[in-house]
C-alpha cells in the first residue's frame, strides 16, 4: 500500500457468515442485518426505560412502536422506488411490493410520523408524549444501523482526501480512490447525539422534546452530507435539479421539527390518562379505562 494511503481507514468489507447446518445448505448471516436487529433491540430496551421514567406505560409505547416500525419499512422501501428508481418503478411498477429490495431512511422517517399519526387518533393519546421516548431512543438504534452501512460500505461519497475518508473504496472501476464513507459519519452523528440525549435526560423535559430535537438536529446534517455522495459512478443517486431526494427530504424534515418544537413550547403538558401511566394504577382506579386495543 503506498505511503499515503495510511494516512487513511483502509478499505474492508464485512462479509456473510456462512453457518453449517446438518442439511448441508448453510444458512447465511449478513453482519448489516445483524447490526440492525440489535439496533431494534436495543433501541426498545432503551424507549421502555425511557417511557418508565417519564411516567408512561411502556406497553402502551411499545404497542406504538409497532405502528411506527411497521409503515416504516414499507414506506422505507416505497420512497426509495420512487424517488430513487422511478424508471424502474414506471417498468415494473410490482416491485413497489418487494420491501426487501432497497430502503430509504427519510422514507422510513414519513412513514413512522404517518403511523404514529394514526395511532395517536385511534387510542386517543397525545402522540408526541408517547412518541418521545421512541424518539429518545432512536439514535441508538441508528448508530447499529448506521454501523451496518459502514461495514459494508453502502453509501460511497465523493472523492476526497480527509482523514477520515476510506482508502480504495471499491465502487465504480479500478483505480479505487480514497472517499467519504456517508455511513460513517452517520455513525459518529449517532454517538454525539446518544452522549447528548442521555445528558438531557438528567432532568425532566416537555413531553416531545426529544422528537423535536431529533429531526432538528438531523435534518441540517444529512443536508450537508448529501452534497458528499458520489457523482461519478453508474449508481450514483438521482439527482432534481442538482438535488437528490434527500436534499428535499431533509427540508421537509427540518420543517417538521421546527413545528413540532414550536407546538412542544406552545403546549401545556398533555394529560395522560391514568391506565396509560407508570406505574401502573391500582384495581381501585375504575375511571378513564382504556378504549379497545386496534
Amino acid at each position: 500500500m503506498p505511503l499515503d494511503l495510511l494516512l487513511y481507514i483502509p478499505w474492508f468489507r464485512a462479509e456473510p457468515w456462512m453457518i453449517p447446518t446438518p442439511w448441508g445448505t448453510p444458512i447465511a448471516i449478513h453482519p448489516f442485518g445483524l447490526l440492525v436487529a440489535t439496533g431494534v433491540v436495543l433501541g426498545a430496551w432503551v424507549a421502555r426505560w425511557k417511557a418508565q421514567r417519564d411516567g408512561l406505560h411502556p406497553e402502551t409505547v411499545m404497542n406504538l412502536a409497532g405502528w411506527v416500525l411497521i409503515p416504516g419499512f414499507i414506506s422505507a422501501h416505497v420512497f426509495d422506488d420512487l424517488a430513487y428508481r422511478p424508471q424502474l418503478v414506471a417498468e415494473q411498477p410490482w416491485h413497489l411490493l418487494f420491501i426487501w429490495d432497497g430502503i430509504s431512511s427519510f422514507g422510513g422517517f414519513f412513514g413512522a410520523v404517518a403511523g404514529a399519526f394514526v395511532w395517536s387518533r385511534r387510542r386517543k393519546l397525545p402522540g408526541l408524549a408517547f412518541a418521545d421516548p421512541i424518539a429518545f431512543a432512536f439514535p441508538l438504534g441508528w448508530l447499529f444501523g448506521r454501523t451496518g452501512c459502514f461495514v459494508v460500505h453502502d453509501h460511497p461519497g465523493r472523492v476526497t482526501t480527509f482523514f477520515l475518508g476510506v482508502a480504495d473504496y471499491e465502487v465504480g472501476y479500478p483505480p479505487y480512490q480514497v472517499r467519504h464513507d456517508l455511513g460513517l459519519y452517520e455513525v459518529i452523528w449517532s454517538a454525539l447525539v446518544v452522549g447528548l440525549f442521555f445528558f438531557l435526560a438528567r432532568k425532566q423535559k416537555p413531553r416531545g422534546i426529544y422528537l423535536a430535537l431529533l429531526a432538528l438536529l438531523y435534518a441540517p446534517v444529512r443536508f450537508s452530507l448529501d452534497f458528499l455522495r458520489a457523482t461519478d459512478f453508474a449508481m450514483a443517486d438521482t439527482r432534481y435539479f442538482g438535488l437528490t431526494p434527500g436534499h428535499y427530504a431533509a427540508i421537509v424534515l427540518l420543517v417538521i421539527g421546527t413545528l413540532t418544537a414550536i407546538s412542544v413550547a406552545r403546549r401545556p403538558w398533555p394529560e395522560i390518562p391514568r391506565w396509560a401511566r407508570w406505574p401502573e394504577p391500582g384495581p381501585e382506579v375504575v375511571d378513564d379505562a382504556p378504549p379497545r386495543a386496534p
